[in-house]
């Protein structure tokens, strides 16, 4: 017991009394004792990675929502005691890791590099396709400014290693690797996978995994040089010697973990869960999207509750969650449309199959109720339009009938024997709403079949095309059935089998 508590007062005296030295470029830092070549070899690598991985998004340079830090000491004896339960935790300011300037970095802590990269700078991705990224980039070798890429990684599940072998191929094989940017661009803009076959390789989906498949069994798997970024690491890296008090507050950043954060750093602000403090903890970190999803659980008003959550989904557009919030709110303030491509993003960006079928369903309801609230808001204003112009014939009717008694009391009335002439008020006619089914072409008029529910359908006459779009009621069965609303006559035909003639219409 002496002798481990011994020990760790040691290495608490080695850490804080060694000389230490930031090293930064970019999102990057490395807080190290470790001696200077360790540490900027560890920069190397992760600044590589990064210019890297750009050139494959297609974008010219990535940037993190948090620095991201590695605390490098000199050998696992001095990081065992210091050693964090995960690639990263989170900081009050920043994402740290930590480990051994003399072992090299685990395969696990570069996919989550490649992953945060991914996730603060391309658009949505296929999950498969990020976490093949990551696994071709866990194995990345770099040597100054000479970059390799594409060994094989270690104690992959076999379709996960198939999936790494298909990006393998596509991003080192010269044949499809000139194209590979292209191929990603299109998944970033969610286009089918089929159509970012097309356009980055000139191949059906079905040939492109055909070829992946076939190399995959062959197993020759080989690194393969990249296009390295021409940096220095002796001179292009933003260097200095910290004072002890700043040691001092990585160290205790560490060894919380993310369990507990300085109450002005950005997630104590957040953590601390004000209306004040949430709008300061947005301005300490504008990249981060968080603070503006609490701000939005504690906003009353439904226009700002979605302003908020506009920005956070503007802030993370990959957070599947924050549309799903975003569509919600949208919902609830009668938004059915905007709701409608919200729910779609959500969708989209979902990270499972499970998670996206039960949006998938939400979302069909979703359309379902926009659709029926935007017929709805059509009857009625088709409605209102019929009372105003009821109320104008009755108003016409009854001038007329005032003028009728005027002229008959100054004639002296009726005479004997004779009727006035009756008058009949105008009939606004009848609506019917469904799904347009079948279009029927009886050389000049059409006959529409309309099915209004599960059980009962109705036919309505247009008895001329004139002034008919040239969409518009195509013959035949209609693929796919359109939804519309017609106002007749509700004269029926018995030989067409009509309940009316269409005065007007509209698809939907």
């Amino acid at each position: 017991m002496l002798r481990s508590l011994f020990l760790g007062v040691l290495l608490a005296t080695a850490a804080s009394g060694a000389d230490w030295t930031e090293y930064r470029m970019g999102p990057f830092r490395v807080i190290s004792n470790a001696g200077d070549r360790a540490a900027r070899e560890r920069l190397t690598e992760m600044e590589q990675t990064r210019h890297v991985l750009a050139g494959m998004l297609g974008k010219t340079e990535l940037q993190a929502v948090w620095p991201m830090v590695l605390v490098l000491f000199p050998n696992q004896r001095e990081y065992g005691p210091r050693a964090v339960p995960q690639p990263f935790v989170p900081g009050g300011s920043s994402d740290l890791s930590a480990w051994a300037g003399d072992t090299p970095q685990p395969q696990d802590w570069r996919r989550e590099i490649v992953r945060r990269l991914i996730a603060d700078n391309a658009g949505p991705l296929p999950a498969v396709t990020v976490t093949a990224l990551c696994d071709l980039f866990s194995t990345i070798e770099v040597n100054a400014t000479r970059v390799k890429l594409g060994a094989r990684p270690s104690s992959l599940p076999a379709d996960r290693e198939r999936a790494w072998a298909k990006i393998q191929l596509l991003a080192t094989n010269p044949e499809y690797a000139g194209r590979f940017r292209i191929y990603l661009g299109n998944l970033q803009q969610n286009s089918d996978e089929s159509v970012a076959a097309h356009n980055g390789f000139d191949l059906t989906l079905e040939e492109l995994n055909k070829r992946a498949d076939a190399y995959y069994r062959a197993a020759v798997f080989e690194a393969s040089p990249m296009s390295g970024e021409a940096l220095n690491p002796n001179r292009d890296f933003i260097e200095k010697r910290l004072p002890q008090s700043d040691v001092d507050d990585w160290l205790a950043e560490l060894k919380a973990a993310g369990k507990t954060f300085s109450p002005v750093s950005p997630r104590g602000l957040l953590a601390a869960g004000t209306a004040v403090s949430l709008e300061q903890a947005a301005k300490a970190n504008p990249r981060w999207a968080e603070p503006h999803v609490r701000l939005a659980a504690i906003e009353t008003s439904q226009l700002v509750k979605i302003s908020r959550l506009k920005t956070a989904t503007t802030l993370e557009p990959n957070n599947s969650a924050y549309w799903q919030a975003l569509a919600e709110a949208q919902a609830s303030a009668e938004q059915p449309t905007d709701a409608a491509k919200s729910w779609s993003a959500a969708e989209r960006t979902a990270s499972t199959d499970a998670e996206r079928a039960r949006i998938h369903q939400v979302r069909l309801d979703a359309e379902q109720r926009r659709i029926e609230f935007e017929i709805a808001a059509k009857k009625r204003e088709i409605d209102e339009r019929a009372a105003d112009l009821q109320r104008v014939k009755d108003a016409a009717a009854a001038e007329i009938r005032a003028a009728e008694a005027k002229a008959n009391r100054e004639q002296g009335g009726l005479k004997s024997g004779a009727t006035p002439v009756p008058f009949s008020q105008i009939s606004g006619g009848e609506t019917v709403t469904g799904t347009l089914i079948q279009v029927e072409c009886l050389n000049g008029p059409r006959r529409l079949t309309i099915q209004k529910n599960a059980t009962t359908t109705v036919k309505v006459l247009v008895r001329s095309t004139d002034g008919l779009k040239a969409t518009d009621f195509a013959c035949g069965a209609q693929k796919p059935p359109h939804q519309v609303m017609v106002i007749h006559d509700a004269k029926p035909d018995a030989t067409l089998g009509t309940i009316g003639n269409v005065h007007t219409y509209e698809l939907r």
